[in-house]
């Protein structure tokens, strides 16, 4: 022991330790301190480590984002999970500091909501993300970002229901125009677009029956027109495709179904590619205050941890 430089003085459950006791004298010798040449060692790559509440350079798996994206310890008391904050107002330091810390009224941001829209825009690749009380509030929110009365919008003839009546018995009242047409050809958007056209809407895997569409051949038939393409993903989620990376503008996800995935809460999310998309969605959110609650984006926050898990089970059942 004495060539090693190691110190000799055992921790206090080494006391009466003896040959008698095997196991508690082979954890009393795994307890007895390094030697100081070893303690210099194991400092200097402590300091050469990663901080706690920092990561390595370069990409992150989606595996690992799921878990941590958008997820800081809290400063004052260092909790790991992003607290529940449950207040409507927040205290401003004067009027010269208004929203210098970010928040005034929960029907605009929150602290946890924010946290859910920062993850959301991680996951899906995204500039910045909305997120509300529904799906159904997504997808409205989405297209009163996009239109006005005398616009077009090209539109699958496979979506979700209330997507579908939303855009025929509210939207279509108002003025704005929507054609219904089969996206698994994109030779048929191509033929439905207009002048006017402003919006083309698809939804891949297509509830209920999950026909699916080429995201980025419909991405560019919406560049070539001027017109912005928004992406359902809800039944495919992040783990199974990012419309983003394949040129769309907007991804909506109704997080009802597999980011909170037990049957608990109801949100949804719009995420988008720019930020003249996402100050116009949030701009909308604003106005409509269809904001998601802070309890269910806290809980949210939690649930979504295992959705790579339960998509890839599911996809495999």
């Amino acid at each position: 022991r004495r060539d090693l430089g190691c110190h000799t003085s055992l921790s206090p459950c080494c006391v009466g330790a003896s040959v008698a006791d095997p196991p508690r004298a082979m954890l009393c010798q795994s307890r007895r301190v390094l030697s100081r040449p070893a303690s210099v060692a194991a400092a200097a790559c402590r300091a050469n480590a990663t901080k706690s509440g920092t990561w390595m350079e370069g990409p992150r798996a989606l595996a690992t984002d799921l878990v941590h994206a958008a997820v800081s310890p809290e400063p004052r008391s260092g909790a790991v999970l992003t607290p529940l904050f449950l207040s409507t107002t927040f205290v401003q330091d004067s009027v010269e500091q208004y929203l210098a810390k970010g928040y005034s009224y929960s029907r605009t941001n929150n602290p946890t909501v924010t946290a859910l829209e920062t993850k959301l825009a991680e996951l899906e690749n995204g500039y910045g993300a909305a997120a509300f009380g529904t799906g159904m509030a997504a997808t409205t929110s989405a297209i009163s970002a996009t239109m006005k009365a005398g616009d077009h919008c090209v539109i699958t003839d496979c979506s979700y229901g209330g997507t579908n009546r939303s855009c025929r018995e509210f939207f279509t009242p108002l003025g704005m125009e929507f054609t219904f047409t089969d996206f698994r050809d994109t030779e048929n958007i191509r033929k439905a677009m207009k002048p006017n056209t402003k919006l083309i809407f698809s939804e891949t895997p297509a509830n209920p029956v999950l026909s699916l569409c080429d995201i980025e051949e419909i991405s560019k038939i919406a560049q070539e027109h001027g017109a912005k393409h928004v992406v359902d993903a809800t039944f495919a989620t992040p783990v199974i495709c990012r419309p983003l990376d394949h040129g769309a503008d907007m991804v909506i996800q109704s997080l009802t179904k597999y980011y909170e995935g037990h049957n608990m809460m109801t949100g949804g999310a719009v995420i988008s590619k720019d930020k003249e998309c996402a100050d116009l969605v949030k701009w909308v959110q604003n106005v409509h205050g269809n904001i998601i609650n802070p309890f269910p984006a806290f809980m949210i926050l939690q649930t979504s941890k295992t959705m790579g898990l339960r998509v890839k089970q599911q996809s495999a059942n």
